[in-house]
């Protein structure tokens, strides 16, 4: 039972980290973003790194209960969930900047003020 409840724990997390990645991925694949936000592009980077060295871990062996053996899983996806947080207020405060700077952005929503 300890075992199941560390890996809906572990789940929970991971879908976590996988939506906002999924979110970020392509904003901090411009390298525009990156030299604009270096603070939130080196964040972004290493979560990139953990995220794809876990995602290799898991894949090796796709049964469900084995990802409970991988080392420190659980904190490595919490510690995502931290930085991917701080990259998302670092974003949020850019395109806060950007609006005051240009008020006819306030009209955009941050994905459109993205594109």
């Amino acid at each position: 039972e300890a075992k199941l409840l560390l890996l809906q724990e572990i789940v929970d997390e991971w879908l976590k980290v996988q939506m906002t990645y999924l979110y970020l991925e392509p904003i901090f694949s411009s390298p525009d973003i990156m030299a604009q936000m270096p603070e939130e592009g080196r964040r972004f980077t290493t979560v990139d790194k953990t995220w794809r060295e876990l995602m290799t871990s898991a894949n090796v062996d796709r049964h469900a209960l084995v990802v409970v053996d991988i080392d420190q899983l659980l904190d490595r996806w919490k510690k995502c969930n931290e930085l991917l947080e701080l990259i998302l207020k670092g974003l949020n405060e850019y395109l806060e900047k950007k609006r005051l700077y240009f008020p006819r952005f306030f009209f955009l929503s941050n994905d459109e003020l993205l594109e």
